[in-house]
């Protein structure tokens, strides 16, 4: 079965329309021609009708007063009917009637050779009941008005058989031109007003916050791809309102860990004093354990305080000091400052454009990456493995697409919503305290770009980050607004 898209359905519709307007033109033009023919022959058989009756007319005056001027008025009209069988002969040619005609044509000759003898037969001595040709004359008279009259009667019932059939023609061409204009509704309603429709309801749920994914038929044509589009419209709206929450829910989770973080501070910082007072006083030959348990006390007070400088770095309001710089700088930088974490087997690839040109605070960004790197190269467990970052410009966005990829274990599908959240990690407790991811995310929004990650089990993960290019003639807002 042929598939048509909508354009082509429309197109046809409109062909069709025109190809049925055009039959019926040229019909009901054709019919008008035949209507015109048939006019013009009534109006010859009226006109013959009429010269038969002026014979008629001008015959009895003649027969009364004897006048040779009606006898020459009846000789005219005798000849002006000859001419007007001539021409209905020459119309009537594909009828029946030129039967009728030739009969008019012998009996007006008839007429005309006894209206000469009456001439001579009958004079002002001869009384009319002597005259031989009278009665003659008087019979071929009315029969040639009994054939002209006939000759009307007959174009009359033509003209209405021809009223009666273009009646129903026409009726036939407006029912077809009904039936077509209900396809044609038909076809507009099912292709364009009800997925226009079912486009509303799905945008009225989106807008109650519904984000439901409209029915696309295989048929290929415009409206699934408006359909289509709908979907991924709705996709991503479903996909920004998550971000937006998480984004709240850390904006909130920033301002209680702010608050925390500052009382928790003073304490560490007084426990941190106190063990290293008293270690100074303390002799390790003579009091060994008890500076084994004071160092281990210091240490988890300074990991404590790395904690609370983590949360502080991370709910603090940072002032961005924004200028344009090259991203493949920016990754020169993040690659020498990883070199000494990368362990033997473990390969760092950085694949960056050099005329890639982004709007950041560069300690910002080298911060945010070597979080990246480093969370990269502790996704795979022993060597070998590769850690990747490559860039490459979006020129539809105006973006460039910063990727960090590693050949890892990847994570978990029902962790991939919760990867950017405070305190959230996979790694052991000595191993990270989970806000460093947070960190990266808060600095790429604090950029105005977008982070999100792709990853499967056993094929490793895909940080991706999108920040807007820097152009000549970009006005930069280097203040600081939260």
């Amino acid at each position: 079965m042929i598939s048509l898209n909508l354009r082509q359905k429309m197109v046809g519709c409109f062909a069709l329309h025109l190809l049925f307007h055009i039959i019926v033109g040229i019909t009901f033009l054709k019919d008008f021609e035949l209507f015109n023919d048939d006019v013009e022959l009534l109006m010859r058989a009226g006109n013959l009708s009429n010269i038969c009756l002026e014979i008629r007319r001008y015959e009895k005056n003649y027969l009364i007063r004897h006048d040779n001027e009606d006898f020459e008025k009846v000789l005219s009209y005798i000849n002006d009917a000859k001419k007007s069988v001539a021409l209905l002969r020459d119309d009537l040619k594909i009828v029946s009637q030129p039967e009728q005609l030739r009969d008019f044509s012998a009996k007006i000759d008839k007429y005309k050779t006894s209206f000469l003898i009456i001439k001579v037969e009958c004079t002002r001595q001869t009384t009319l009941a002597q005259c031989p040709s009278r009665k003659i004359i008087r019979d071929l008279g009315q029969e040639l008005v009994t054939i002209s009259e006939n000759l009307v009667q007959y174009e009359q019932r033509n003209m209405k058989e021809f009223i009666h059939k273009f009646y129903n023609r026409l009726a036939e061409a407006v029912l077809f031109l009904v039936l077509l204009s209900i396809l044609t509704g038909i076809l507009l309603y099912t292709s364009i007003v009800t997925p226009l429709k079912m486009v509303e309801n799905a945008a009225i749920g989106v807008r109650n916050g519904t984000f439901t994914l409209l029915p696309v038929e295989k048929e290929k044509g415009e409206v699934r791809r408006v359909l289509q589009a709908f979907n991924k419209m709705v996709t991503d709206l479903d996909e920004h309102q998550k971000q937006l929450f998480q984004a709240k829910k850390l904006s909130s989770i920033g301002t209680l860990a702010s608050g925390t973080a500052h009382q928790i501070n003073n304490p560490l910082n007084n426990i941190s004093t106190s063990c290293q007072l008293a270690l100074a006083d303390l002799n390790e030959k003579q009091n060994p354990f008890v500076v084994k348990m004071l160092n281990t006390i210091n240490q988890e007070t300074q990991r404590a305080g790395e904690i609370v400088r983590g949360l502080l770095e991370f709910s603090r309001t940072q002032s961005f000091s924004l200028q344009p710089c090259l991203l493949f700088t920016v990754v020169n930088k993040v690659s020498q400052l990883v070199a000494s974490e990368v362990p033997a087997g473990i390969i760092l690839k950085t694949d960056i454009p050099k005329d890639i040109t982004i709007l950041i605070d560069v300690q910002k960004m080298v911060e945010a990456l070597l979080n990246l790197t480093i969370n990269a190269i502790q996704a795979i467990p022993s060597p070998p493995g590769t850690v990747y970052i490559y860039a490459e410009k979006n020129s539809g966005d105006n973006t460039a697409v910063i990727t960090v990829a590693d050949t890892g274990t990847g994570i978990e599908k029902e962790h991939l919503q919760e990867i950017f959240d405070p305190f959230f990690t996979t790694k052991n407790a000595e191993d990270g305290t989970g806000l460093g991811l947070a960190v990266v995310y808060g600095i790429i929004k604090k950029l105005q770009g977008s982070i999100r990650v792709e990853s499967e089990v056993g094929e490793g993960a895909r940080f991706i980050t999108e920040l807007p290019l820097y152009t000549d003639n970009e006005d930069v807002d280097i203040s600081d607004k939260g």
